[in-house]
């Protein structure tokens, strides 16, 4: 995946809750790919809900993918180490608040506003999954975890991808990098609260 931040982002933290929730049903029907060993649905599927459907319009386009970005603000910080919050940039006191889109991956990264025309966005296979967010999963003030989660098929040899929604925009970006069926079907356990579209039974 070329993607801006692809030197930082290696893989997803996991996530979490458990399984066998009601679903809406996607508007759409599902395409097999031989390329991946479960089928998916195309991200044609539309769901209903305002704030999912126009994400998933814009999901191949990045110009009306960068309008639908909700920046977070945060406090910057100057401690050294991997993860936590935003680093702050030279002339940036400790604790500034900075406005940015958290990615996740074991170091973690961030976009900031002034940093969205050089973001390429994404490419994808197909939707594996849309649910809404348990409250228990992952977050934190600088990587909220969302009220729903897109979670896409990357294309060959590139990483699933979830966005992370709510009615704002985008708050967050997640790569799976293990994006076999059995890894992203246990996301849906351990981190869903509820199935809006379910994944295509195999």
């Amino acid at each position: 995946m070329r993607v801006y931040f692809q030197i930082t982002l290696i893989a997803l933290l996991s996530f979490g809750i458990s399984a066998c929730f009601p679903m809406r049903s996607a508007t759409q029907e599902t395409t097999p790919q031989s390329t991946f060993t479960q089928a998916y649905h195309p991200i044609t599927t539309r769901t209903g809900i305002e704030e999912i459907d126009r994400i998933l319009d814009a999901s191949s386009d990045v110009q009306m993918l960068r309008p639908l970005i909700q920046f977070t603000t945060t406090k910057c910080t100057r401690l050294d180490g991997l993860g936590g919050p935003p680093k702050c940039r030279e002339g940036e006191a400790d604790g500034m608040p900075v406005d940015v889109l958290p990615f996740l991956g074991p170091e973690g990264s961030f976009l900031r506003r002034d940093e969205i025309e050089k973001w390429p966005g994404f490419e994808v296979s197909g939707l594996f999954a849309i649910y809404e967010v348990s409250p228990e999963a992952y977050s934190e003030e600088y990587a909220p975890a969302g009220q729903y989660a897109i979670l896409f098929v990357g294309k060959e040899n590139q990483p699933a991808i979830s966005l992370r929604v709510t009615k704002s925009g985008i708050v967050r970006v997640d790569y799976v990098f293990d994006d076999s069926p059995e890894s992203l079907e246990a996301i849906l356990q351990r981190e869903a609260a509820k199935l809006i579209v379910a994944p295509v039974s195999r």
